[in-house]
């Protein structure tokens, strides 16, 4: 309710009929408790506006939304139907570790998972398309993870 309020009256001032700048001392008052009353509500309002633009994060924007968009379209070949897939190499210790620790998981946490065998030319061709040459990695909905992830990472991720 207060913030329609507020933003009504910030965002239409002829609507509201309201000069903020001929306000009564009463009025102003009662204006300073509502807008501090609607901040201490909602502190990501205020969080939001002193934080500022995040220029390293909008300098990417874009590769990220294609990132996500080749996770969406691969997402059936790559998950199929899985939480998280798992990419493995031959003669990789680390990928023996790491699909171990998933299977672990997956029995803990009853969580599905996808082994992606880069002994076979049709994964590596998938891995390549992905833009991920090396083993272990991980991939799920909306993250690819490089190389062996411990598992109480794992289940951090998996469990959100």
């Amino acid at each position: 309710m207060r913030l329609s309020f507020l933003l009504c009256a910030m965002a239409f001032p002829a609507v509201a009929q309201t000069d903020f700048s001929a306000m009564t001392q009463a009025e102003r008052t009662a204006f300073g408790a509502e807008v501090r009353a609607l901040l201490m509500d909602e502190p990501k309002l205020a969080a939001d506006a002193m934080a500022g633009p995040n220029y390293a994060a909008e300098a990417y924007r874009d590769e990220a939304d294609a990132d996500l968009a080749l996770l969406n379209d691969l997402s059936a070949e790559v998950l199929e139907g899985a939480n998280i897939a798992l990419f493995i190499a031959p003669d990789c210790p680390a990928c023996v570790d790491a699909e171990l620790e998933l299977e672990d998981i997956s029995k803990r946490y009853d969580i599905k998972f996808k082994l992606h065998d880069m002994s076979n030319p049709a994964t590596v061709a998938l891995a390549e398309r992905l833009g991920i040459g090396e083993a272990p990695f991980y991939v799920m909905p909306t993250m690819i993870l490089r190389g062996h992830i411990p598992d109480i990472v794992l289940v951090r991720y998996l469990t959100k």
